[in-house]
């Protein structure tokens, strides 16, 4: 997913004044390229906000640039005032397009797992992941559907398509399971508590008839 966002040059003016004026001072850097000091309209940065995540990748369109017209970033940094919680500086980073960098990708979960249905409840375990790859490449979220998830079940790494990018997490890490409430306990632990009594059964059987067999011969 990539969104646009139109831009200008910062314009001369202290950023209080810039702001009073409904344009919020950014910056854009990276390993490739000079600092640019920009401004965004209020609005415009309030609407991005509402459609992007972390990792989404943003086309900024800066007019007045004589050196590229379009940019690829990832939001890097908002700063916020302490009262009004309105940002008052946005800083974007540029990554070098042929250089695999890391980035967290948020997750989100949909669907209904049966399993909450039986009384379990669902463990969300981790709200981002992070990758590894191309900035082409980097999602914009990752989403789990829970809506097979029986009691006891979960979605691991290794059951999570992450395209071209390299998750960094053991395959076998959980990302959300369906646990059972205590005392409640899945067919599978049933079945398995079940083989070990049998099992502990049996050996006290055979022990039981070796202790005979040690009595008749004395």
């Amino acid at each position: 997913m990539s969104v646009t966002l139109n831009t200008k040059l910062r314009p001369a003016g202290k950023a209080n004044a810039l702001r009073r004026q409904g344009l919020i001072p950014a910056i854009v850097y990276g390993p490739t390229m000079e600092n640019i000091p920009i401004v965004i309209e209020r609005r415009d940065l309030h609407k991005l906000f509402s459609t992007i995540t972390r990792s989404s990748r943003i086309e900024l369109s800066i007019s007045d640039h004589d050196q590229a017209d379009d940019i690829d970033v990832f939001l890097k940094r908002v700063q916020y005032n302490s009262i009004t919680d309105e940002p008052i500086h946005v800083d974007f980073y540029h990554p070098d397009p042929e250089t695999p960098f890391k980035l967290y990708v948020p997750i989100k979960v949909v669907g209904e797992a049966p399993g909450l249905k039986l009384g379990g409840f669902l463990n969300v375990l981790f709200d981002t992941v992070r990758v590894h790859g191309l900035s082409k490449d980097i999602p914009h979220l990752i989403t789990l559907d829970v809506s097979e998830l029986d009691l006891g079940d979960a979605i691991r790494v290794r059951d999570v398509d992450f395209g071209g990018v390299t998750p960094l997490l053991s395959p076998e890490r959980a990302l959300v399971s369906v646990v059972a409430p205590r005392g409640m306990e899945t067919e599978e632990e049933e079945e398995e508590e079940a083989m070990l009594e049998a099992a502990a059964a049996g050996e006290e059987g055979a022990t039981s008839e070796e202790s005979e067999g040690e009595s008749e011969e004395g």
